[in-house]
């Protein structure tokens, strides 16, 4: 008799437990977690439901946002451009030696790819090359300036929409 009172008073503890355990705070990552959505039930395959991208900076030239272009313009204004185009969001600048630099020069390409101020609507690439032998090197590299730029573009597209509204 003493085990099966034992028995139910341990399943009731564990009812108990289960049921109350639905209360505590979620931690960020099962916060994370809830918005994915299920594979197996409830809306299917939703991955983030209701997590959509702001459109609040949504402002364009042609195909790009207005204050990522301004933007670029500004930071890259130290260098001289071979191409800047408004409306496909392209700016291209000539290879430049940077200060102190003589021996190197540095190229930026920036891609401005979408209507809103977001990381992925901008694409920086920075190439750098060398000079060997008083020749520039046909042969270049990658160079880690180009996220340095990238961060400069967005922070000021913000800056410039928001003393716009």
């Amino acid at each position: 008799m003493k085990i099966k009172t034992t028995f139910v008073l341990l399943i009731m503890f564990g009812f108990t437990t289960i049921s109350l355990a639905g209360d505590y705070p979620k931690s960020r990552v099962e916060n994370e977690m809830d918005e994915m959505g299920s594979v197996l039930k409830g809306e299917g395959l939703v991955f983030r439901p209701g997590k959509t991208k702001s459109t609040a900076t949504k402002s364009k030239i042609g195909n790009v946002n207005k204050y990522l272009y301004q933007a670029t313009l500004e930071v890259l204004d130290f260098v001289p451009l071979t191409s800047a185009d408004s409306v496909g969001g392209v700016v291209i600048t000539e290879w430049y030696n940077p200060k102190g630099q003589p021996n190197t020069q540095l190229k930026i390409n920036v891609f401005i790819k979408d209507e809103v101020i977001s990381v992925e609507a901008l694409d920086v690439k920075a190439y750098e090359r060398s000079k060997i032998d008083n020749k520039w090197s046909e042969d270049y590299k990658e160079s880690a300036i180009a996220s340095i730029l990238e961060d400069k573009i967005i922070r000021r597209a913000r800056t410039l929409y928001q003393a716009e509204k």
